[in-house]
């Protein structure tokens, strides 16, 4: 798997792209939530909307849903030699969050004889249902509560063969969502949310030191951070951690290779 990130800031960044990522696995891309900034974080990775076989969406919060609709029309609106070709994007969701994103949708795609399953084919799951994507496993785990209170959101785990990777998205109660219980020995990756000042929604970077064992720091790669993030550097480099940083992919091996 190589993971993209398209942006690593958070909502009100004024340097980067919001925190929004491609999962290359196998023949597919996986679109990591879908920000305000997707229009020109895309574009500056060299990607297009038709190029995401399916979206998943960690929580309402504009900066990982607010370009949604734009892709989800812009697939639906194709055209070739003339004719309109409609492209209907496959969404993964939480069923706690589906109700919610359903309506937001609905409320600009519900229109014209059409409503948003003319645009979106929403796949629901649960805790304990997984997703197969490419022989890979995707578990979507609900978080809500977590990142802020009320607030309802959800993590990803991507398990493979060779195996696994932690997408908690944004998390402020580290001990709540309970993210200890997705790592073992097979882990070869935690993206966490990291701010380095206090933040009311987002875990610190103290917090994140504090809650993850020191066996696994190096493991951690820092996103959703400060826009002077280079300020911090000392600081993850005495701990061990690592840091994402726009449009440098991070290769993942979490199947065998397939020969060429």
């Amino acid at each position: 798997m190589k993971l993209i990130p398209l942006g690593v800031g958070g909502a009100f960044t004024e340097r980067f792209y919001h925190n929004n990522y491609i999962a290359e696995i196998g023949t597919k891309r996986l679109l990591i939530d879908a920000g305000t900034t997707l229009r020109e974080s895309m574009k500056k990775a060299g990607y297009t909307y038709t190029d995401i076989d399916a979206v998943w969406i960690s929580h309402l919060h504009f900066d990982h849903v607010g370009g949604l609709e734009e892709l989800v029309m812009q697939r639906f609106w194709q055209f070739t030699d003339g004719q309109h070709t409609p492209g209907k994007t496959p969404v993964l969701v939480h069923e706690k969050i589906y109700p919610q994103l359903r309506k937001l949708l609905s409320a600009a795609l519900d229109n014209q004889g059409r409503t948003v399953d003319d645009f979106c084919d929403f796949t629901i799951v649960s805790d304990k249902e997984v997703i197969d994507l490419e022989g890979l496993e995707l578990q979507i785990f609900d978080t809500t509560d977590c990142h802020a209170n009320g607030l309802v959101s959800s993590g990803l785990l991507i398990n493979g063969p060779l195996g696994n990777v932690l997408f908690p998205s944004d998390v402020k109660d580290l001990r709540k969502a309970n993210l200890l219980r997705f790592i073992n020995e097979e882990t070869l990756a935690i993206f966490q949310d990291t701010s380095f000042t206090f933040n009311g929604v987002h875990a610190q970077f103290k917090d994140v030191l504090a809650y993850y064992p020191k066996e696994y720091h190096h493991l951690i790669y820092a996103m959703h951070y400060n826009d002077n993030i280079e300020d911090y550097i000392p600081e993850m480099e005495k701990a061990g951690i690592q840091y994402v940083t726009e449009r440098t992919a991070i290769l993942l091996p979490l199947s065998p290779a397939t020969p060429e």
